[in-house]
């Protein structure tokens, strides 16, 4: 009688211990997935706050508090500025949406309002574009997308990826004709580095040759 209770003691242990592993197992699987989305979530965050403004955008203006002042729609100009109320032309091309928050509070603290706080969005990207020629997929001009950082092997993964002839060891940058030759693996290393990490821009070109056999 003791021997068969112990053995039903044993047994009742081995049970609860396999419930606390299988039920510990999804929770963990769970929390790295949620880690996971939480790290693109911040990668996603951090691409759009360095984002540059743009000729053609469109951006929206808002000052808390200030209705004659907020929900104000401008198209950046070709000079890369909005004519505001008040202030005349502001020059914002080339700056973030944080950067151009800070220079038109300053503008309007200067003579204006006191202490404003100003918020700039980006409404519209104008379309941006880079060239993928040579051996991948679907070679052609690519949009860039305007709140994400593209590395070279992103863009030739948008243009199909590379093809069975494809020379990955002699990968061409072209950028104000200029042309610099990189192979998959020291894009790959650069891209772990973020100072070496090269993101393409517009007007830039990507020429993937042919291997010669």
């Amino acid at each position: 009688m003791k021997l068969s209770v112990l053995k039903r003691i044993g047994l009742g242990r081995l049970l609860l211990a396999g419930c606390l592993w299988g039920c510990s197992a999804p929770a963990q699987s769970e929390k790295d997935g949620q880690t996971a989305t939480n790290a693109t979530a911040t990668a996603d965050s951090t691409a759009k706050n360095d984002y540059k403004i743009s000729p053609q955008d469109v951006v929206i203006v808002d000052v808390f508090n200030e209705k004659e002042l907020s929900n104000k729609e401008f198209r950046v100009s070709a000079q890369s500025e909005i004519t505001y109320p008040m202030l005349g032309d502001v020059k914002i091309g080339g700056l973030t949406p944080a950067e151009a928050s800070h220079r038109i509070k300053e503008m309007l603290d200067k003579d204006y309002l006191v202490n404003p706080q100003v918020t700039v969005t980006v409404k519209e990207y104008v379309a941006r574009y880079v060239t993928v020629m040579g051996e991948v997929i679907k070679p052609s001009a690519i949009i860039l997308p305007g709140e994400q950082k593209w590395t070279i092997l992103d863009a030739i993964g948008q243009a199909g990826g590379f093809t069975k002839g494809a020379n990955k060891n002699r990968i061409e940058f072209m950028r104000n004709g200029k042309t610099k030759r990189y192979s998959v693996d020291e894009l790959m290393k650069n891209a772990a580095d973020p100072e070496k990490t090269i993101y393409v821009l517009p007007g830039d070109s990507i020429n993937v040759p042919q291997t010669v056999f």
